[in-house]
């Protein structure tokens, strides 16, 4: 009897990862769990001695084949795409009907309203946004609101460099006044000094 190689299709697939997923143990180093020095990620042992390189009962498990995603699943999210990374516009060029667009977290806000109302033109669904419309009124409001604020302080500014201006002015017309007063009495006294030394 022939044996028949069925593919499976893709939701069962990805409901016998998600099966396999659950049953995967959480992979540590060596003595992770006892030594706090020990960062908690997985390091292949490699003691001559290592119970867990032996692969001995009641060790840690050990990363293996086994426990990988079936071939035709692997890389794929939840809902079956896969994800591609967006950091510009010219990488919504790249993106096919299979895939699902990954907004980079290292976009600002201006470039992620771009990108975001030029996804919504291409009919892309995305990963990590659950809705984009809610968000883009968000962020043009918050964007709108900084700026109105921006314009407040500026006026505020500009205000009091001109009321400083104004004060400066009235100082500086003091200090001519006064100078100029001062050098009418000096004038006033020389006269006098003038008339005293001509009299005697």
């Amino acid at each position: 009897m022939e044996c028949i190689s069925m593919k499976k299709d893709s939701k069962e697939l990805l409901e016998l990862r998600n099966e396999m997923k659950s049953k995967k143990p959480n992979f540590l180093r060596q003595d992770a769990h006892k030594i706090k020095g020990l960062k908690k990620k997985w390091i292949k042992p490699k003691g001559v001695h290592s119970k867990m390189r032996l692969k001995l009962r009641s060790y840690r498990k050990q990363v293996s084949i086994g426990y990988s995603s079936p071939k035709d699943v692997k890389y794929l999210n939840r809902e079956g795409f896969k994800e591609v990374l967006v950091n510009n516009l010219n990488d919504l060029t790249k993106i096919k009907d299979n895939e699902i667009v990954l907004l980079s977290s290292k976009l600002g806000l201006k470039k992620k309203i771009e990108i975001l109302k030029k996804i919504k033109e291409l009919g892309f669904k995305i990963s990590n946004l659950k809705n984009a419309d809610t968000f883009v009124s968000n962020i043009e409001n918050l964007l709108k609101e900084k700026k109105k604020k921006r314009e407040e302080v500026k006026a505020k500014k500009e205000v009091k460099k001109e009321e400083e201006k104004k004060e400066v002015k009235a100082i500086e017309g003091e200090e001519v006044k006064e100078k100029k007063e001062k050098e009418e009495k000096e004038a006033k006294r020389k006269v006098l000094e003038k008339r005293t030394s001509k009299e005697k």
